[in-house]
């Protein structure tokens, strides 16, 4: 292969150049700024806190980076894939409608069934499953026959709902079991957003010097080397399952008890929550689905 696609990185527009490293330089200034406070914040605490704190914190550290490092691969890759499906689609000469659909109906399709499967049967499995359908995937993008790409769209419906419940679920649950206080949970979570947020703009830097490099097919390439890595991190992971019934059965009771019944402001908040989600990646979707045609 040719030196020459790197020097492409170099031949984008200057307004494109320009606001992108600005942007990096401003997101990673923030960062820095942030994590220099954090930083001061838990060495006072540390100071003051018992030798047992202390190994608490440390052993949460490593839970987090344990997590982390797979959910950052995992966020990556998936990005890599959105940026250049419909202009390699398009070259194929192929329905690229219809592809979108097919996809987006198996996650709706799947979605119902996934999550019981992956409390039964593992999250770990079920994360290594993930894993699997997303190297298959991106190796079927290779195929220019349309049957085949139909495959590869099903399966990625079926990988798209593991991968927003397996991972969180495995997360949560390992959290509790370790012992960590469930007031840590949106520490992780909030790290969580903001990595998902740093690999999306990276991916799409990445996505772009694979592209020239490979053409549309690159970045697809390059996502099966990062999900081949995250695959390494996850086989390291302890198994945990959900609760069984007869546990959930107990939990209600115990929720009824307390005055939590079906007709709770908790599940009324519940229902208001899932409205709007539902509304918001409803408004994402045809965004997402047309700009590869607007800018094609």
């Amino acid at each position: 292969m040719s030196p020459m696609w790197l020097a492409n990185a170099f031949q984008w527009p200057v307004w494109a150049s320009s606001c992108c490293l600005g942007l990096l330089m401003c997101l990673l200034s923030l960062h820095i700024i942030e994590k220099l406070f954090v930083v001061q914040r838990s060495s006072q605490k540390l100071s003051n806190a018992q030798p047992k704190t202390t190994m608490v914190n440390v052993t949460f550290a490593h839970f987090q980076q344990q997590y982390l490092v797979v959910y950052g691969l995992v966020m990556f890759a998936d990005w890599l894939q959105g940026t250049h499906m419909y202009s390699l689609y398009q070259s194929y000469d192929v329905n690229v409608g219809a592809l979108f659909l097919t996809g987006f109906l198996s996650s709706v399709l799947f979605g119902n069934f996934v999550g019981p499967l992956v409390d039964k049967y593992g999250r770990r499995k079920a994360c290594l499953v993930y894993c699997a359908l997303e190297i298959v995937i991106n190796i079927l993008e290779d195929v220019p026959i349309m049957a085949v790409l139909l495959v590869g769209r099903v399966l990625g419906g079926i990988s798209t709902s593991l991968l927003f419940s397996a991972f969180e679920s495995w997360m949560v649950t390992e959290h509790r079991q370790r012992g960590f206080a469930d007031s840590l949970l949106g520490k992780t979570f909030a790290l969580g957003s903001e990595i998902n947020g740093v690999v999306a703009v990276i991916a799409g830097l990445v996505a772009q010097l694979t592209a020239d490099a490979f053409g549309d097919i690159g970045p697809f390439r390059a996502a099966v080397v990062v999900t081949a890595i995250a695959t390494l991190f996850v086989f390291s992971w302890s198994e945990n399952y959900g609760s069984p019934s007869g546990d959930d059965s107990k939990e209600v009771q115990k929720a009824e008890h307390c005055g939590v019944t079906s007709n709770s402001g908790l599940t009324l908040d519940s229902y208001a929550l899932g409205l709007c989600y539902s509304l918001f990646e409803g408004a994402i979707v045809p965004v997402v689905s047309h700009t590869g045609s607007c800018l094609a």
